[in-house]
């Protein structure tokens, strides 16, 4: 249990992914249900590429995506296109702030 475990009440699918296939749809390799709090915002920010892009909003959860997984809620899919994670004192990662597309 973590330092943000009661505050992560809503649940999501995080699809990691692998790549793209010959079609340009992403390979997802693996699924699983996390607990995540979830905040939906219109703004912009600059990618880890250097791209400015639009961003529909960001969850903060306790597990690990990484960019292009896909967190899919509420019957849509979202790509994640920035991840940052958040350390307690002692070091540990406690959270981590995930903005989705």
């Amino acid at each position: 249990m973590g330092y943000f475990s009661n505050l992560l009440v809503q649940d999501a699918v995080l699809k990691t992914t692998d790549g793209t296939d010959s079609n340009g749809v992403p390979v997802i390799v693996s699924q699983e249900e996390i607990k995540c709090r979830i905040e939906f915002s219109d703004s912009l920010l600059v990618a880890v590429d250097g791209q400015e892009r639009s961003v529909s909003g960001r969850i903060f959860t306790e597990a690990g995506p990484k960019i292009a997984d896909i967190i899919s809620f509420n019957d849509r899919d979202y790509s994640v296109i920035k991840v940052t994670p958040s350390f307690a004192l002692d070091g540990v990662n406690a959270v981590n702030e995930v903005y989705f597309q």
